[in-house]
């Protein structure tokens, strides 16, 4: 099998091979952006590109860390405390049932500790609700070879394995579940706004039925002007705010806490058992050089 090149790296990123160089041996001295940096770090771990004098390295010397590192939702509603509580409880047992410790860190709106991040020596990496700026400015942070996978964020780039909900499944039966086409859609915010753009996108609806909300005042004038109709609600703590006012509603529970919610109202639910798999390849990764997954996107599917 011939070897992978740094002219064979500079082709696939589409850059020079003086970039791929200077990125490659970490060279400070240039100026180049971080999102050229990390799409040519992640070129050359898909195209297995090992150099010589870290081969074994990348092989044998683990850490037996997991990062897992929250971002704090920018713009707060209903829950939002919470809103990832099971996520990182469930990512943390499937870690640990694989041999690795967790290291968990939220990260907020003011300055991120990358040094911190840096001296933990991490294997691999799970981000949590990151946008786009703060993604490329934290990812440049991991080694070569360190997989990073992004959870409920749309990143535009192919390189990286995303994970979501499967909002297309979940709005298709909330209808179901409605009997009609819902008239309106309420729906927390998301650091990451092609993400929301998705999944208004899938609702069907058009921006004046949509209400992201930003307070309470502004939640109450949008529902006194859906009176009577029907509707969708993303996020079971905004639900109950909701379900207050209006009680014609599904919620899809992508908190994954359907217990907090009237036994009355109905809910769909996803499974968070589906992230076996995804810690399975993360391990996968980590262990084994030659290991290649070409799915980027991975869909929480709806539970019965």
């Amino acid at each position: 099998m011939k070897k992978t090149t740094i002219k064979d790296i500079a082709k696939a990123a589409g850059v020079s091979i003086a970039t791929v160089s200077y990125i490659l041996n970490d060279v400070k001295t240039q100026s180049i952006s971080d999102e050229t940096r990390v799409k040519v770090l992640k070129t050359a771990q898909q195209l297995k590109y090992v150099a010589n004098k870290s081969a074994q390295s990348l092989k044998i010397n683990k850490t037996g860390l997991m990062g897992i590192l929250l971002f704090n939702d920018l713009k707060p509603s209903p829950g939002s405390v919470l809103k990832y509580a099971k996520t990182v409880f469930k990512l943390e047992q499937l870690c640990s049932k694989c041999g690795y410790d967790v290291i968990f860190m939220q990260m907020g709106a003011d300055a991120l500790s990358y040094k911190v991040i840096m001296e933990r020596n991490l294997d691999g990496v799970f981000l949590i609700n990151v946008d786009q700026e703060r993604f490329y400015s934290i990812s440049k942070q991991f080694g070569f070879g360190i997989p990073v996978f992004i959870i409920d964020s749309y990143i535009e780039d192919t390189l990286f394995h995303k994970i979501m909900p499967d909002f297309e499944q979940s709005f298709a039966l909330s209808k179901t579940m409605l009997g009609e086409s819902p008239e309106f859609l309420v729906m927390d915010s998301y650091n990451h706004a092609p993400l929301m753009e998705r999944m208004k996108h899938y609702s069907g609806l058009d921006e004046s039925q949509i209400c992201v909300y930003e307070d309470r005042e502004g939640l109450d004038a949008f529902l006194s002007g859906v009176k009577e109709k029907s509707g969708i609600v993303m996020n079971e703590f905004l639900a109950n705010e909701v379900w207050k006012r209006h009680k014609r509603i599904v919620v899809c529970c992508t908190c994954h806490c359907p217990e907090v919610l009237p036994d009355a109202m109905p809910r769909i639910s996803f499974d968070l058992n589906d992230y076996t798999e995804i810690v399975h390849m993360m391990n996968s990764y980590i262990h084994n050089t030659a290991y290649v997954n070409g799915e980027k996107f991975f869909f929480i599917n709806v539970t019965p």
